[in-house]
């Protein structure tokens, strides 16, 4: 694109360092995911401060980098412009083979990857103005956020209450924190935020503080508090920075994601060390995020990440950070790969620009070097299937070790290709390279056992999970029976209690009686000693009895609660129910639903399941035999929800 075309307010010699820049940024980023995949997994025990910081540094690298890949293009082409001005002005001519251009590398070699840098400097404007619209694009989205935050400060706020203002300080204190930090209720967010950096505010949604227990509120407003004390506004707002920039690289993007889920960890590990308890603390992720979902539930699903939730629970109790998934592998492997192609074709020394034309003699200055290219690590190994006969297994392995690439294929464990540096070996050689073949393969074949071994341990540990929770829910039916129990041993008190209280009256009217026979004494032919002794002794029944009644009224309060919570856990029971049985495709429509679940049967909405169907929800929520759960069950003109007990 001809720069001339516009009438441009800056230098074309400045858009097409810009454009360099954000080329270069590209093969710099692959350097960049190498390095993140690196630190991933040389940090698989370290602490997650440690990785925040270090995946911190690495961001910052890279941008530092890339400003000064910004500076060397700016400097080079101000140097290329400065040569040309001097020969002119010393009113000499030369020909056009003489100045050093940025298509220097495409007209010595001509290949398709230099045709394609040539494209890009002729187009150093056209790449500029994308760039500009897009980044533009995120910059009104940015001033947009800011100004949706300003407005949470002020619009549909309350103050919490005095005594959670003050839990909050004793909190903050004891995490350090000088600056005086706020809590607010607010109808604008779902979930606990901090806005704020010289004025933190802390909003929670409304009835958050007083729908949730009180242990894992405190959890979840240290882990706020956590995030005012590590001072995370400033790292997000330079992340922020970073994404709308390099929005078009990929590493860039990844890197920001696991700074933000490294930075989560962290204050979890704050907030832990204040509450002195793993427990405590996954209870309250746990409880928050189903009240997430039970607020939802008549909306729309909720859309936060479950996997993240379940990955921080995972950390914090087996003490095990994030490892690469397949998808991540996939990726790194790529960078290293794309880097190692740019490397061998920038690697050839080129060759020396040609002399100027005699005469007259003047030195052309040799061309300025071409910015580093990105290095491939020290070893990957890489095992793919190949075709093969039927039957044959086929294995083909990419190593680099000590600067040669090997590319090594094995049939039924046998070594049939070998390639070094892309250089075929004739199979009559293969000796000379044995040891290194076959140390290259036990090495390949360590890390295969140790994924199986890996997977074997996860599997192990889902299967402890699950009868763990088997356990756990015949625990509950359990102890619903007992609430049952409790429940007509509570009724039975009630009816002696009422008993008692009609004996208490009648008692109190029988003294009353004998009361106004004592005071009317004189008209009546009595013995007032024993009257008077009678009344004592009724006095006495009736302050037994209201002992007594004062004693089954404690009871009936302490069955009572126990009946409470063991309605509670048959509802997240019931919840659990209903949530598996829409895993299966059912009970989208909770209005509409109607099942019942015996020993033999279940129904939903009138259709008989599957055995199979059957036999899973049987043995994860029929515990004791004679046991029926139902919802909405309509029998002998009645509706039920819930379990039954049939004799």
């Amino acid at each position: 694109m001809n720069f001339n075309s516009f009438n441009l307010p800056i230098s074309a010699d400045l858009i097409q360092a810009f454009s360099w820049t954000l080329i270069h940024s590209l093969w710099q980023g692959l350097v960049l995911a190498i390095a993140v995949g690196v630190v991933l997994l040389a940090s698989k025990k370290s602490k997650p401060a440690l990785r925040y910081n270090l995946l911190t540094g690495l961001m910052l690298l890279f941008v530092i980098a890339n400003g000064a890949t910004f500076y060397y293009e700016f400097n080079q082409s101000e140097g290329v412009k400065t040569q040309v001005n001097n020969l002119i002005s010393l009113g000499k001519s030369t020909s056009t083979e003489n100045v050093i251009t940025l298509t220097t590398v495409q007209q010595q070699t001509g290949d398709w990857l230099h045709s394609l840098l040539d494209f890009c400097s002729s187009n150093a404007l056209l790449i500029v103005m994308i760039w500009l619209v897009v980044f533009l694009a995120k910059s009104v989205r940015a001033v947009t956020g800011m100004i949706y935050i300003n407005r949470l400060r002020h619009e549909g706020t309350f103050g919490a209450a005095d005594h959670w203002q003050q839990k909050l300080q004793q909190l903050a204190h004891k995490l350090n924190i000088s600056s005086g930090v706020m809590l607010m209720e607010s109808e604008m967010v779902s979930v606990p935020a901090v806005i704020g950096f010289f004025k933190p505010l802390i909003l929670v949604p409304v009835g958050f503080l007083t729908s949730i227990p009180y242990v894992q509120v405190e959890a979840i407003l240290l882990h706020e508090l956590a995030h005012i004390r590590r001072q995370d506004f400033l790292v997000n707002v330079f992340q922020s920075f970073a994404e709308s920039i390099y929005f078009f690289n990929p590493a860039v993007i990844w890197l920001s994601r696991l700074i933000r889920e490294e930075r989560e960890h962290c204050c979890d590990d704050l907030a832990i060390a204040v509450m002195q308890s793993k427990t405590a603390f996954v209870n309250a992720l746990v409880v928050f995020q189903e009240h997430k979902l039970i607020e939802q539930r008549q909306a729309l699903a909720f859309a936060g990440k479950r996997n993240h939730l379940l990955d921080r629970i995972k950390r914090i109790i087996y003490n095990n950070n994030k490892q690469l998934n397949a998808m991540e592998k996939l990726f790194v492997t790529a960078s290293v790969l794309t880097a190692t192609v740019l490397l061998a074709a920038f690697s050839p020394e080129l060759p020396k620009p040609p002399k100027a034309p005699k005469p007259p003699k003047f030195d052309v200055p040799a061309p300025p070097p071409l910015p580093p290219s990105p290095v491939a690590p020290h070893t990957l190994c890489d095992t793919v299937p190949a075709p093969a006969e039927p039957g044959s297994e086929v294995n083909t392995i990419h190593v680099t070790r000590d600067k040669k690439r090997y590319e090594i294929t094995e049939v039924d464990g046998e070594v049939t290709e070998l390639k070094i540096n892309g250089k075929q070996i004739a199979k009559n050689k293969f000796g000379e390279y044995d040891n290194e073949i076959r140390s290259i393969i036990e090495e390949v074949n360590e890390e295969r056992q140790e994924e199986e071994e890996h997977a074997e341990e996860m599997q192990s540990e889902a299967e402890d999970l699950n009868q763990e929770a088997a356990d756990l829910q015949a625990e509950a039916l359990e102890l619903r029976k007992q609430a049952t129990l409790m429940k007509l041993d509570a009724e039975k008190m009630k009816g002696q209690m009422e008993l008692n209280r009609e004996q208490m009256i009648a008692v109190k009217k029988e003294a009353e009686l004998v009361r106004k026979q004592l005071s009317g004494q004189n008209n009546q032919n009595l013995n007032t000693d024993e009257l008077r002794k009678s009344a004592a002794q009724l006095q006495k029944s009736a302050e037994k009895l209201r002992v007594e009644a004062t004693v089954l009224k404690e009871q009936a309060e302490v069955s009572r609660l126990e009946a409470e919570t063991i309605r509670q856990d048959h509802e997240k029971m019931m919840d659990n129910f209903l949530r598996d049985l829409e895993s299966e495709g059912y009970g989208k429509d909770k209005k509409n639903l109607s099942f019942r679940i015996t020993e033999n049967e279940f129904i939903v909405n009138g259709q008989k399941l599957s055995d199979k169907v059957h036999s899973k929800f049987k043995s994860k929520y029929l515990k004791e035999k004679g046991t029926e759960i139902v919802y909405n069950w309509k029998e002998d003109n009645h509706t039920y929800t819930g379990s039954i007990h049939r004799k």
